[in-house]
């Protein structure tokens, strides 16, 4: 960034030295030049409100990074106790249906004697 605006300051110096020369038709070029300088300016405002917006965006981002974190890391507690819990109701869905099946073996095998 040193080294555009750098390059900037040098490009306008050449511009403003530029402006004093006369074209062929013996006319300044100042209000060609005035022009363009007057748009730089532009550019350059916008560039520097741009980099206030995103030095803001970054400073917001460093503050919420914590509490991202922590939110992160709650969820993934709650989604383990949730897979502990599931666990629990699949084991004993299947101690019963093997209770069940257990029980209809045997009366199928009490009804055949």
């Amino acid at each position: 960034m040193k080294h555009f605006s750098i390059g900037l300051a040098v490009g306008a110096g050449f511009g403003i030295v530029l402006s004093l020369f006369k074209d062929k038709n013996g006319k300044r070029l100042f209000p060609e030049v005035q022009k363009g300088v007057n748009a730089l300016k532009a550019d350059i405002q916008d560039l520097s409100a741009s980099q206030a917006k995103l030095k803001t965006a970054q400073q917001d981002l460093k503050n919420s990074l914590p509490q991202a974190k922590k939110a992160i890391s709650e969820l993934q507690n709650e989604l383990e106790y949730y897979q502990i819990s599931v666990n629990r109701i699949i084991h004993k869905l299947k101690a019963k249906t093997a209770t069940f099946q257990h029980n209809g073996n045997e009366e199928m095998n009490s009804s055949k004697n």
